[in-house]
């Protein structure tokens, strides 16, 4: 088959379609060594770990669909599934960032690392880990709009797992930008593998989803536990989420 010469467009949009060299090396970040894998989304999906020094896990895919949870799959801060179906719940499961970005008064729709609008923009994708194995470092190097998105997922003992965002604008001008960023799909607390796969619908049911406006603490529980008893059954624990570093932030559950 003869390659396609004339450009290929969804509405008025032409896709950028092209194909890049993956390539492995090593580079420092945040002042210490890392793996780097250029141009990873070329590559068939893979499935990655991180390490802690207590008691977290964290399976996530290149397509950055993960589970994540303390101790065992029975506190998950994600559901608990398969591999498979990890790769395929990057769109509603992990981390999820949204842009508005307006630069030379021209408005632009951005969601990094989303295969929505893969091929709207010129960008590239690369993937970080540190040599230890704690941090994994997603990023996308939008070359349209002159801006390069990044988050980490790393572990704390104290506050359990931290997401970190960074924005960089590498244009020749300012840009104004507004954004939603954050994480999709939390679990309340303890709720075990059983459910997650078998009962979902009667976690959904049962999940209550509440934010603290004084502090912007955000806290996810059950209503009670998921029983058909006659008798009070309380749930006392729950899973939090904070946010830090946004000035007159917004919080949306």
């Amino acid at each position: 088959m003869s390659q396609r010469s004339n450009p290929i467009f969804i509405g008025e949009t032409a896709q950028n379609i092209s194909e890049h060299e993956i390539k492995g090396e090593y580079v420092t970040m945040l002042g210490k060594p890392f793996y780097k894998i250029k141009n990873y989304d070329g590559m068939p999906p893979f499935f990655m770990s991180i390490v802690s020094s207590s008691d977290h896990w964290l399976f996530i895919s290149s397509t950055g669909g993960l589970s994540a949870g303390r101790v065992s799959a029975e506190q998950s801060l994600f559901p608990y599934y398969t591999e498979d179906k990890l790769t395929e719940n990057s769109e509603t499961t992990g981390n999820k960032s949204i842009f508005l970005v307006t630069r030379n008064q021209h408005t632009s729709l951005w969601e990094p690392l989303s295969e929505r609008y893969k091929n709207v923009y010129q960008i590239e994708r690369n993937i970080y880990k540190n040599i230890v194995g704690t941090t994994l470092i997603f990023e996308e190097i939008n070359h349209s709009l002159g801006l390069t998105y990044r988050y980490a997922w790393r572990t704390s003992d104290i506050y359990g797992f931290v997401k970190t965002t960074w924005l960089l604008n590498f244009g020749e001008s300012t840009c104004q930008v507004e954004l939603v960023d954050g994480i999709q799909n939390i679990l309340p607390a303890n709720i075990t593998s059983l459910t997650q796969n078998t009962f979902s619908p009667l976690l959904d049911a049962y999940k209550r989803s509440e934010l603290d406006l004084e502090t912007g603490l955000a806290v996810f529980a059950l209503t009670s536990t998921l029983t058909d008893l006659a008798e009070p059954s309380e749930s006392l624990f729950a899973t939090v989420v904070l946010e830090h570093g946004l000035v007159q932030a917004d919080y949306l559950l």
